[in-house]
């Protein structure tokens, strides 16, 4: 299992795993959507987040947003659990490792049912 070394890191793994499973399921994410998977007010994030927010808040249903998210985060965590350990591993200490901070994110993973 891999170390994460930074909330960056930890953050573009979860958002990797997100992107890829809304590929699969032919699950369209728009621009703003995929950054908003970025969105912190403290840490690393990307930056033009603040104007990202800006545009996310008056053009996009948050609830439904989360939602979204939340079903893909369950799919994921589905996928990789059946699959190798390792990788399961690696995903848990990716989210574990945001844990340390605030970020977005985490919201939808907890709606998924990650505590």
């Amino acid at each position: 299992m891999k170390a994460f070394h930074s909330g960056q890191e930890a953050k573009e793994f979860l958002v990797s795993e997100i992107v890829a499973e809304a590929q699969r399921e032919n699950i369209p994410l728009s621009e703003v959507e995929l950054k908003m998977l970025y969105f912190t007010e403290s840490g690393w994030t990307l930056p033009d987040i603040m104007q990202v927010n800006e545009d996310f808040d008056r053009e996009y249903d948050q609830d439904e947003y989360e939602r979204k998210i939340a079903k893909l985060v369950t799919n994921v965590n589905n996928r990789i659990r059946k699959g190798s350990t390792d990788d399961y591993d690696k995903w848990r200490a990716a989210i574990r490792f945001l844990q340390q901070e605030d970020h977005y994110i985490l919201v939808m993973i907890q709606l998924a049912g990650w505590r």
